[in-house]
């Protein structure tokens, strides 16, 4: 038999709105009793609107609980899978190098279309690996020419973006052509991501056209040992 003020006290918590369940929680009596002993009692309008916002509160914050443990599982993924990338190329041999080299010039290289041998691209990271592959092929920094593209929006910034590009590679500013600009309209994405714009680098290097043939006749090769 339960005492008659833990029963009051049952029926006042839940006249100010406190659910059955919590109430059974914090008088240790049974879920279904507290039902019982609060069967008749009407909650006053503003007590039903509290309830309502309450319990829409605490399913945000079980939302945003989900939310974020999906999120930490998300970034726990991906650093496992990009661990497991580093373990599937482990060390890299200078093969290795030439073949990524080869790759990215018969993405982003000139072809056929003139006798220079340039290389054109925006990632700071492929732009510096492009450089130390002509290294492997002996090619000096002092023998390569830049030239910089940049939206007309940015022709303000373009000492300093001209000079982040000049330490990030470790090149000399005298190396630099006449920057380009272009007068068109920047994608949404770019747009919000203005404060990590460097724009477009083009590496060209000086009397490289017989280098420039021999990487083609390379691409040319693996490009006819694909079997499709």
């Amino acid at each position: 038999m339960h005492n008659i003020k833990i029963k009051t006290e049952a029926k006042k918590l839940r006249s100010k709105g406190e659910t059955v369940r919590d109430i059974a929680k914090k008088l240790d009596v049974s879920f279904s009793t507290i039902s019982f002993w609060c069967r008749d009692i009407k909650l006053p309008v503003s007590v039903i609107n509290k309830m309502k916002f309450n319990k829409k509160e605490r399913s945000i914050r079980g939302l945003l609980k989900y939310s974020e443990r999906k999120r930490a599982q998300r970034m726990k993924n991906t650093f496992y899978q990009k661990q497991n990338g580093v373990k599937m190329v482990n060390k890299l041999y200078d093969r290795d190098i030439l073949m990524v080299g080869l790759g990215l010039y018969w993405g982003e290289g000139y072809k056929e279309s003139n006798d220079e041998m340039g290389f054109t691209n925006s990632n700071p990271p492929m732009i510096k690996f492009y450089i130390k592959w002509l290294g492997l092929n002996n090619i000096l920094k002092d023998n390569l020419i830049f030239r910089l593209s940049l939206n007309e929006i940015f022709k303000s910034k373009e000492n300093k973006i001209k000079s982040f590009w000049i330490e990030y590679l470790k090149i000399k500013r005298e190396q630099f052509s006449r920057t380009t600009f272009i007068k068109t309209k920047l994608k949404k994405a770019s747009i919000r991501n203005l404060s990590i714009y460097k724009g477009i680098l083009r590496v060209k290097v000086r009397r490289g056209l017989s280098l420039k043939n021999k990487i083609l006749g390379a691409i040319k090769h693996i490009a006819n040992y694909q079997k499709i």
